[in-house]
Parts: C-alpha cells; sequence; structure tokens
C-alpha cells in the first residue's frame, strides 16, 4: 500500500505538471542515447540507454528511460529543471527507478532514487550533447553487490529533439 501511494502521487505530479506545462509552452519531444554506457562496458553492465523527454512548461521536462543490460533491465521515470533556457545550460534531474533484476545472474530487483546533475549544450537546431553526474540510492552496487551504496555514475549524452 506504501508503495501504491507514492506512485498514485508522482503520477498526479506528473499529470498536473503536463497540464500546467502545455498551457504555457510549445511541446517539445526529445529522444536521447547514452553514450557513457557504450563507450565503457563496465558502466551498468554495458546497458543500452533510450530516453524521451517532453517539455513541460518554458524550463523544465518529464523523462521516460528505458535501459537493458546482461543482468537488469531499468524503467526510469524523472522531472527535469533547466537553470537557464531549455535544452542549453545547466539543469538538475530528479527522478525514480525500478530496477529489474535476472534472478538466475545473482540480481534482486529495487527502486531506486536518482539525483542528477548536468549540463546540456545544443550543437544544432535539433541536436543537444549533453554530461551529466547522477547519485543513484537503493539498488545493489552493481561491482561489490552490496545494497545502501550510493552509487557515483557518470552520463554522456546525445538528444534529438523536434
Amino acid at each position: 500500500m506504501f508503495k501504491q501511494f507514492f506512485v498514485a502521487l508522482f503520477a498526479g505530479l506528473v499529470l498536473s505538471l503536463v497540464a500546467i506545462g502545455s498551457a504555457q509552452a510549445e511541446t517539445s519531444l526529445g529522444f536521447g542515447y547514452d553514450l557513457a554506457r557504450q563507450l565503457d562496458k563496465n558502466q551498468d553492465d554495458g546497458q543500452i540507454n533510450l530516453t524521451t523527454q517532453v517539455s513541460v512548461g518554458r524550463r523544465s521536462a518529464l523523462i521516460l528511460g528505458l535501459a537493458s543490460g546482461e543482468r537488469y533491465q531499468v524503467l526510469e521515470l524523472a522531472f527535469k529543471r533547466y537553470n537557464e533556457k531549455y535544452l542549453s545550460g545547466s539543469f538538475f534531474q530528479l527522478g525514480t527507478d525500478y530496477w529489474y533484476g535476472d534472478k538466475k545472474k545473482g540480481a534482486k530487483s529495487k527502486l531506486g532514487l536518482d539525483l542528477r546533475l548536468g549540463y546540456e549544450l545544443p550543437v544544432t537546431r535539433n541536436l543537444v550533447f549533453s554530461g551529466a553526474i547522477s547519485a543513484l540510492y537503493g539498488p545493489n552496487n552493481l561491482n561489490t553487490n552490496k545494497s545502501g551504496e550510493l552509487l557515483l555514475r557518470p552520463h554522456l549524452g546525445v538528444m534529438f529533439h523536434f
């Protein structure tokens, strides 16, 4: 029941932000890919990370991310706030992750809380590069398999938006 309450609370917040944001700004839709996981296979088991970003208001966005690796599949839902202007400059992102682990490979399914700080640089009108560092709490450490540790993870992404 405790988890259902937080899911309902988060869903209500998301829906209200979408309703408010669509009245204030033109909607922008973006599709992104995290290159750091492909360049360094030691990062999160070499997961393939895809994200979708929808603008909410003039300086905010909602993020839906999916990742798939050998031991884990991850679903991420987050809120991103830009400090300067949308898709340009520094940002912070707060979200929740569900790490679905393959029990045959010794991985456990867990919820996680993810705080990300980063910077986005528009290269062309529709292409944006980003770099960020995230602090993840909840899932087991992928290297030591211990729980309760804060994981710091780098992110290097590219996003196409229209």
